[in-house]
């Protein structure tokens, strides 16, 4: 995949599609968590995503109330990654470049799974 694409552009991608899903995690905990919650994974992510909301309150509405800013911020991300990263290679290679982050995530699940399938051998 490198070879097809800049290397900058794809550690770039992969910048925003980390930032991405821990936003996505921060919305998904806000869900279920009350924001004084003294519990370790939810303060983990409010230390990592606090910089990130503080930083992007100049471009944030108003109207949007705050637990919901997590999840307006990663489509914020989405819309970048879709629509702006592929001005850099052109428009013509919009489906081949979007998600590899998420793409490179799933077939190491994958060659995960299989590999612990063959060694456990369960025939597959």
């Amino acid at each position: 995949m490198s070879t097809v694409f800049p290397i900058w552009l794809i550690s770039v991608d992969y910048i925003l599609g980390l930032l991405m899903l821990v936003l996505i995690i921060k919305f998904i905990l806000n869900l279920f968590i009350t924001e004084g919650s003294q519990f370790r994974i939810f303060r983990f992510f409010t230390k990592i995503t606090e910089p990130i909301l503080n930083s992007a309150s100049r471009i944030t509405p108003n109207f949007v109330v705050k637990p919901i800013i997590p999840i307006y911020l990663a489509w914020l991300l989405f819309m970048l990654r879709i629509y702006f990263l592929p001005l850099f290679i052109g428009y013509s290679a919009i489906g081949n470049f979007a998600f590899l982050f998420e793409k490179d995530i799933i077939s190491l699940i994958n060659t995960t799974i299989l590999n612990m399938a063959l060694y456990l051998n369960y025939g597959l």
